[in-house]
C-alpha cells in the first residue's frame, strides 16, 4: 500500500492555528476552533460514573497517545483492499473519498451539480459556502463543542471533512457514496460530516469508514444532519475500522415540520467504539426511522446509546437495533425516548433484539421519559441464543448445522441491511457477514 507524506501535529494549542492555516480557513473557523480548543483543556474526560459511560472502560482507550497526521500530498494509488467498499461509478450520483484528512477523488453527476447540489471536501466548501456552514456548525444537541470533551477536540482540531448540501425542492435521484480512509500511520482520525437538506429536497448519502493501524489509534467522528421543512433524508453510517482502532462517533439530526429521517447504521470493525445517535424532532409531521446492525466477535466492545426526542406535536419516530456477537465480545444499548409537554399526539417505539452465538454478552437498557399526555409510546429489548427449534427445522431437511446458524443470522439482520438504498451495499454486507462465521476469535474488521 501507497502511503502519502504528512505532517504530524502533537494535541496542543499550536496545532490548532496549523490545521486552520494549512486549509486557509476563514476566520471565523479559526477563532471557533480556539474556543472549543480552550473548551477541551477545560472540561475532564468523561467519569466512569457517567451513566453514558458506565459500561465501557474509557481508561482502555490510548487517549494519551493520540497525535494528528495530515496528509501533504495526494495518494497516487487507491488501496485495493477499499476498493470493494465503493460501489461502481454507474450506480451512484457522486462518491467522495478521503484518506488521512485529505480528499482523494470527488465527483458527482452533471445534472445535480446542474441543481446545485455541492457534495464535496468540507474544507473546500468553507469557500464556497461558508455563511451556511456557519449558521449550522455543531449547533445539535450532542455535537456541541461543550457536549463532552470529545466533542470539543473534534471542534477544535478537525481535519478532512464531509459536505453534502441540497438546495430547496432538489431531489437526487441515486445514492451518494462517501468513504473515509486512514493508513498505517494515519493518526488520530477527526473526521466532520455535515448534511444540510433543504426545504422539499431529497437525498441519500452511504457512508463507510476504514482504517489500518501498526498501533492503537482514536477515531473521533462527529456527524451533524439537519432537514429542513418537508426535506428527505437517508443517511447509511458503515464503519468497517481496523482491528486497533478506538473510536467515539457523535452522529446528531435535527428534523424540522414534516422532515422525514430514514437513519441505518452498521458497526462491524474496531477495538472498542462508543457511539451516540440523537434524532430530534422539532417540528409537527416530523418522522425519524433509525436502525442499525452489529456483528461483534473476538473481544470486540461497541456501546450504543441512542436518544429519540420528540419536541413538536405528531412527530413519529421508531428505532431498531439488532446485535448478533460471537466469541467473548460485548454489546451495549442504552437508548431513551423523551417527549416533551408540546409533544402531544407523538408516537415512539423501540427495540434492541441480541443474538448470542458463544460466551459474549449483551446488556439492554431501554427507557422512556414521558412528559406530556396523549402519546403512543412503547419499548422493548431482548437477549437469546440460537432457538433450537429454528435449528432443528433446518437441519431437519438436509442443511448441516453450521449453514443453518448462517440462514437463521442472515434472517435476524435482514430487516435492517434491506433498508441501505443501494442493491451493491446490500450484497456486500450480507457477504461480509457471512464471512465473520469463518474468522478466528481475534476481534477486528472481517
Amino acid at each position: 500500500m501507497n502511503e502519502i507524506s504528512a505532517i504530524q501535529l502533537p494535541l496542543e494549542p499550536q496545532s490548532v492555528a496549523a490545521v486552520s492555516e494549512k486549509f486557509a480557513e476563514p476566520a471565523w473557523m479559526l477563532a471557533a476552533r480556539q474556543e472549543a480548543w480552550q473548551l477541551y483543556q477545560r472540561m475532564p474526560w468523561p467519569h466512569a460514573k457517567e451513566e453514558a459511560w458506565r459500561r465501557t472502560n474509557l481508561r482502555r482507550f490510548p487517549l494519551d497517545s493520540m497525535h494528528l497526521m495530515v496528509a501533504s500530498e495526494p495518494l497516487d494509488e487507491f488501496p485495493p483492499c477499499w476498493q470493494q467498499l465503493l460501489a461502481a461509478e454507474n450506480c451512484v450520483s457522486g462518491t467522495l473519498i478521503h484518506f488521512n484528512g485529505l480528499p482523494l477523488r470527488a465527483t458527482l453527476r452533471p445534472g445535480d451539480r446542474a441543481n446545485g447540489v455541492t457534495f464535496g471536501d468540507l474544507h473546500q466548501a468553507l469557500h464556497t459556502h461558508g455563511e451556511l456552514i456557519r449558521r449550522t456548525w455543531m449547533q445539535g444537541r450532542t455535537t456541541r463543542p461543550d457536549f463532552n470533551r470529545f466533542t470539543a477536540l473534534n471542534a477544535a482540531l478537525w481535519h478532512g471533512g464531509t459536505f453534502l448540501h441540497v438546495p430547496r425542492g432538489v431531489r437526487v435521484e441515486r445514492p451518494l457514496q462517501s468513504l473515509v480512509t486512514y493508513g498505517l500511520n494515519g493518526g488520530a482520525a477527526l473526521h466532520h460530516t455535515l448534511i444540510v437538506a433543504e426545504e422539499g429536497s431529497h437525498v441519500a448519502l452511504i457512508q463507510d469508514r476504514a482504517s489500518l493501524e501498526s498501533g492503537p489509534a482514536m477515531a473521533v467522528e462527529v456527524v451533524e444532519i439537519y432537514a429542513a421543512a418537508g426535506a428527505t433524508v437517508r443517511y447509511v453510517s458503515l464503519q468497517h475500522w481496523g482491528a486497533q482502532r478506538y473510536t467515539v462517533s457523535v452522529q446528531n439530526a435535527e428534523l424540522a415540520e414534516g422532515a422525514n429521517l430514514q437513519w441505518v447504521g452498521g458497526s462491524l470493525g474496531g477495538k472498542m467504539s462508543k457511539e451516540f445517535w440523537h434524532s430530534a424532532l422539532n417540528g409537527p409531521q416530523a418522522r425519524s426511522l433509525m436502525q442499525s446492525f452489529t456483528f461483534a466477535t473476538g473481544d470486540q466492545h461497541i456501546d450504543q446509546s441512542t436518544y429519540q426526542h420528540h419536541r413538536a406535536a405528531d412527530t413519529h419516530s421508531d428505532l431498531l437495533f439488532r446485535n448478533v456477537l460471537r466469541d467473548r465480545a460485548r454489546t451495549v444499548f442504552y437508548g431513551m425516548i423523551r417527549a416533551e409537554r408540546e409533544a402531544m399526539g407523538m408516537e415512539g417505539y423501540q427495540a434492541n433484539n441480541n443474538l448470542l452465538l458463544d460466551d459474549a454478552h449483551a446488556h439492554a437498557i431501554p427507557g422512556l421519559e414521558i412528559n406530556c399526555n396523549d402519546v403512543m409510546c412503547s419499548h422493548s429489548a431482548t437477549t437469546s441464543r440460537l432457538d433450537p427449534q429454528q435449528l432443528f427445522y433446518l437441519q431437519a431437511r438436509g442443511l448441516p448445522r453450521p449453514a443453518a446458524e448462517r440462514l437463521i443470522v442472515q434472517g435476524f439482520l435482514r430487516p435492517v441491511v434491506d433498508q441501505i438504498p443501494l442493491a451493491h451495499t446490500r450484497r456486500r454486507l450480507e457477504d461480509e457477514l457471512l464471512r465473520r462465521f469463518d474468522t478466528d476469535a481475534s476481534g477486528g474488521a472481517a
